[in-house]
């Protein structure tokens, strides 16, 4: 399922919604402005009627009746004339028109008051004395350009806030949702290595009850998990003992029985108190690893501990003839391990490839390339299937030997624990059947010279 950011939603809803309110009060505040506009203009027009009117009515006075005079504009060329108007007698014939005023308006029947003609609003008024009226028209477009103008200049300046708006809206959410960034780091760096106590101070009324339950699930998890591995290392520890001398009773059993029937079930006792064994000391490396205790604090170089694993399985003389260490003139091995997780490791691996390796193959370990470490041995091809899982906990690969399916975890757990990767290969390396595991840590960072 898609993640989503409740800043980013938060945001991007507060932004939207301020800008439909923004585009709604836009839109009351143009109605309210074309109604006082239209209110304006319509109060020019009406008191230049009343302005104008006698003074028309002392100009036609002087005019010769049978012709229509047009009196020239005062305005510069070029300059736009937002009104005009005509002159009509008492017979309705227009005697003086301004000079844009439009001809075909000039024999048009009006009313006095407020009309519009052909788009164009006008004011007329008739003396009633001398039966003289004026008609103040107009043009067109004027108060739609005035409008445009006014919303214009309104808008602009509010368009180039909503930028700074959602910007402000993201900032302020980012701020509150701190402390939400903070409890989730804090619950994110909780794992199975790390269960320590999570903080529920200084945390919002609205998260704190939050922060303390998660404390107290952490708590309760740290605790199931504190018993189970004290259970499983005790249990480890405490059944060496028994197993040892119970092997030990079973070894002296055979020899004084010889071949004496039931020697070859005394065998199969051996076999499998000897795979108990195995698993006791398996499970109490695990505890061992629950604990934490694979990683160092600082790199350390990991050939002498190499060197001396391996002289100890070449010293079995059922594992010596077959085991190899093949180091390059510039093999190097240091990483922030604990000496003895990386013998655990190196041994569990040296034990896997004795186990289900080819018994005329040999067993290689190698250092060929800096903080990489290898073991490969003979054996048929491992199907990628079976691959992908035999680094899991009990489980094992098509073989018919003994084992506890608990080895290549180990190694693969002390990896994670020590920032290095495990990579199982097969066929190995340069081979065409063959099983490899590779260990693989970091470059250790060298200290300015």
């Amino acid at each position: 399922m898609a993640s989503f950011s409740i800043a980013l939603r938060l945001s991007l809803g507060l932004a939207i919604g301020t800008g439909l309110l923004w585009v709604g009060a836009a839109s009351i505040s143009a109605s309210v402005m074309r109604h006082e506009l239209n209110e304006a203009f319509d109060e020019t027009l009406q008191q230049s009627a009343y302005r104008l009117l006698p003074l028309a009515i002392h100009d036609v006075q002087e005019l010769e009746q049978d012709e229509t005079h047009q009196v020239p504009g005062l305005d510069e060329p070029g300059d736009e004339n937002y009104f005009t108007y005509f002159v009509r007698d008492r017979n309705g014939r227009t005697i003086v028109r301004g000079d844009n005023a439009p001809p075909d308006l000039a024999e048009v029947t009006l009313q006095n008051g407020f009309s519009e003609v052909d788009g164009r609003r006008l004011f007329a008024i008739t003396d009633e004395r001398s039966g003289y009226g004026i008609v103040i028209l107009e043009s067109s477009d004027h108060r739609d350009k005035a409008l445009v103008e006014s919303i214009a200049a309104l808008a602009w300046p509010l368009l180039g806030l909503i930028p700074l708006i959602a910007l402000g809206i993201w900032v302020a959410i980012r701020l509150a949702m701190r402390p939400v960034e903070r409890l989730r780091r804090d619950i994110e760096r909780r794992d199975g290595r790390n269960l320590a106590p999570l903080s529920i101070e200084g945390h919002p009324v609205e998260l704190a009850p939050i922060a303390q339950a998660v404390a107290s699930l952490i708590e309760r998890l740290k605790s199931a998990m504190d018993a189970e591995r004290s259970f499983a290392a005790s249990s480890a520890h405490e059944l060496r003992t028994p197993i040892a001398g119970a092997l030990a009773q079973t070894q002296q059993l055979a020899l004084e029985l010889g071949q004496a029937p039931g020697y070859e079930r005394l065998q199969e006792i051996e076999l499998a108190l000897k795979n108990l064994a195995q698993l006791a000391e398996k499970l109490l490396q695990l505890s061992r690893l629950d604990a934490g205790f694979a990683r160092s604090d600082s790199a350390i170089d990991l050939m002498p501990a190499l060197r001396l694993v391996v002289r100890d399985f070449q010293a079995n003389s059922r594992i010596g003839m077959r085991l190899q260490l093949v180091l390059s003139q510039s093999a190097t091995l240091e990483a922030p391990i604990n000496i003895d997780a990386f013998a655990i490791a190196v041994t569990n691996l040296i034990q896997n490839a004795d186990l289900h390796g080819v018994d005329d193959q040999p067993i290689v370990v190698s250092v060929d390339r800096p903080n990489i470490l290898s073991v490969s041995n003979g054996g048929p091809v491992v199907p990628g299937d079976i691959l992908s899982k035999i680094g899991q906990p009990f489980q094992r690969g098509s073989t018919s030997t003994s084992g506890t399916g608990l080895g290549l975890s180990i190694v693969r757990s002390i990896m994670e624990q020590t920032g290095g990767a495990m990579t199982l290969r097969s066929p190995a390396t340069s081979r065409a059947e063959g099983f490899e595991a590779t260990l693989e840590w970091p470059p250790t960072p060298r200290p300015p010279a």
